[in-house]
């Protein structure tokens, strides 16, 4: 079947309309309805700024933003600072009537020296809010939804009525039926000699990276290779986080010595945390220079752009989260590109729901990179050394790459004493089975035995940074709060929805499974990325019954009936006495 634009345009046109219409339901609620039902709305008390990163203070008894959330900070009047004064008022109305606000994400959380609060810091804040929050200490500062990307769409939108660029007519006009394209399995010691020939040998190389594989090293690898030789390079990503992983690493340290990186969106935590990158108000290829940017600026570089191959070369990072109209974006500014993401971990996160999408039938507009790797013949190729998983963890992992992955791996699983019965010495996933209540979100027992693990694992070893993973926002929330309550949420401990996490690496995941949304929690793609981001252990808390689930994929199937003969414990909701894991 041809992808038509037109049938393109509509697809971003609905994503859009779905996009606004999720938002303008929060915008507007009412403000107090966010903050103490549906818990979308935050207040805090700001400390200081240290180190590029803005202390706030929160009631540990109410809940607070999740560690990796990005949303709306707001420095309010004094009539209104106070959630009391608000009464009937709208989030609307406290945004428009906001003195000072910035977009922010949550990055750590820790006990305060108060009783019944906890510290969070925030980075990516706006240089002049942070100056003119500096100035008032104490102030209440109210957190809230962002507003959707809406530009990047608008931008893509934009760039599918450029009928007269060949090269953003390669991807949307395609005709992309389904081949049998599979990819080249790289064992070479040093992948990225072997990428940097494909990428001057091919005008279009992508690169699948599974779980560990070292992706952000070999792209940081390239770019100083590329840059070296006077090329001009631009990596894309969806997130600022992405890019600056590979601003930090060594391999570029002398491009960024010599004041050769440059970065759009520059904030105030990133400039304090690598000070020689040079802000980057307008995306212009640079000789010899690295310029990085995310998705949703490069998109408005693309639609502007009247050229083509402005670039010598673009690298999309994260490309497994891209839209196929973002495909094009890069194809149209880049001489010769790089794709490097993973079908077997997430896409694109939209709020137009899936079954709309496969109605539509907009699954290949949607999965830019799967159908790029699975209908268009592109040379693929797929790394198979991982440096982060156990050899049982890849074996494990291995399932959802037809047993292609090999541990590189040097470190040896932590040793923990309170469960040496429990988890398996050679690390990898442990399945930990108890009685859930079929609907139930946030089962009290299971919580408390998740509390426990954590407290357990931080008591022995509390320089370890732990992970526990859910697919559920509501799950997370009552997950953040009762290991707050008990522990206070040291800077090691990150809850979070899986969604938000692909990327991550930690030494121990707790992977809890409640009894409802099994399908989501169960879907393969999301099932890969939770349980293949331990160097250590992964422990993964299920109701018994839930190898009867009968929706899962083979892949799962498969490593939970192994690990159900191999490493799984069943801990009954009551028992006699007190459970082996809860005191």
């Amino acid at each position: 079947m041809i992808n038509n634009r037109e049938r393109h345009q509509k697809f971003l046109n609905m994503e859009l309309i779905a996009e606004t219409e999720d938002f303008n339901k929060k915008f507007s609620a009412q403000a107090l309805y966010l903050l103490n039902e549906s818990e979308e709305l935050f207040m805090g008390q700001f400390m200081k700024f240290d180190n590029g990163e803005m202390i706030v203070k929160f009631r540990a008894t109410r809940s607070f933003p999740r560690k990796g959330e990005y949303i709306q900070a707001m420095y309010l009047p004094s009539k209104i600072q106070d959630y009391r004064q608000w009464g009937n008022k709208t989030y609307e109305d406290l945004f428009k009537n906001r003195i000072k606000g910035s977009e922010a994400i949550c990055i750590w959380h820790t006990k305060s020296n108060e009783d019944g609060f906890v510290l969070l810091g925030f980075r990516g804040i706006d240089i002049d809010f942070a100056q003119y929050i500096s100035q008032t200490p104490g102030a209440l500062i109210v957190f809230g939804p962002n507003k959707p990307p809406i530009d990047y769409l608008v931008n893509l939108y934009r760039l599918l009525q450029d009928f007269c660029s060949q090269k953003v007519s390669d991807i949307i006009d395609n005709d992309y039926s389904p081949i049998t394209n599979v990819p080249i399995l790289i064992r070479e010691e040093q992948p990225s000699k072997f990428i940097y020939n494909q990428i001057n040998s091919s005008e279009v190389t992508i690169l699948q990276g599974p779980p560990g594989t070292g992706k952000t090293q070999l792209i940081a690898e390239l770019c100083t290779k590329l840059c070296s030789e006077g090329k001009s390079v631009l990596i894309t990503a969806l997130t600022n986080r992405a890019l600056m992983e590979v601003a930090s690493k060594k391999v570029v340290g002398e491009l960024l010595k010599q004041g050769n990186i440059y970065k759009s969106n520059l904030t105030v935590d990133e400039q304090n945390e690598l000070p020689k990158l040079i802000p980057l108000k307008q995306i212009l290829p640079i000789k010899g220079a690295l310029v990085m940017a995310t998705y949703y600026v490069v998109s408005s570089f693309a639609a502007n752009l009247s050229d083509e191959g402005v670039f010598d070369v673009v690298i999309m990072d994260e490309a497994s989260q891209a839209l196929l109209a973002m495909f094009a974006a890069s194809n149209k500014i880049g001489k010769r590109k790089l794709w490097v993401g993973d079908t077997a971990q997430l896409g694109p996160v939209l709020s137009l729901n899936d079954n709309r999408v496969k109605s539509n039938l907009f699954n290949d507009f949607k999965e830019g990179f799967r159908t790029l790797t699975t209908k268009r013949i592109y040379p693929t190729y797929q790394l198979t050394a991982t440096f982060r998983l156990t050899q049982r963890s890849a074996n494990y992992t291995g399932y959802f790459y037809n047993g292609t992955l090999i541990s590189k791996s040097t470190i040896n699983p932590i040793v923990l004493n309170s469960f040496s019965k429990i988890l398996n010495s050679n690390g990898g996933p442990t399945l930990v089975l108890t009685d859930m209540e079929v609907g139930d979100t946030a089962p009290k027992y299971a919580v408390d035995m998740a509390t426990y693990f954590v407290y357990a694992i931080l008591k022995e070893h509390p320089q370890i940074e732990i992970a526990v993973l859910t697919c559920l926002r509501k799950t997370t929330r009552v997950l953040q709060k009762a290991i707050a309550l008990r522990l206070g949420l040291g800077n090691k401990v990150m809850i979070e929805t899986i969604a938000r996490v692909q990327g991550l690496t930690t030494d121990i995941t707790l992977f809890f499974i409640p009894n409802a949304s099994l399908n989501r929690s169960l879907e393969a793609r999301l099932f890969n990325v939770a349980t293949s981001r331990a160097k250590s252990h992964t422990i993964i808390i299920a109701d018994k019954n839930i190898l009867n689930y009968p929706q899962m994929s083979c892949e799962v199937r498969k490593f939970l009936e192994k690990l159900n003969t191999e490493s799984c414990i069943y801990v009954p909701k009551y028992m006699e006495g007190h459970s082996i894991l809860i005191e």
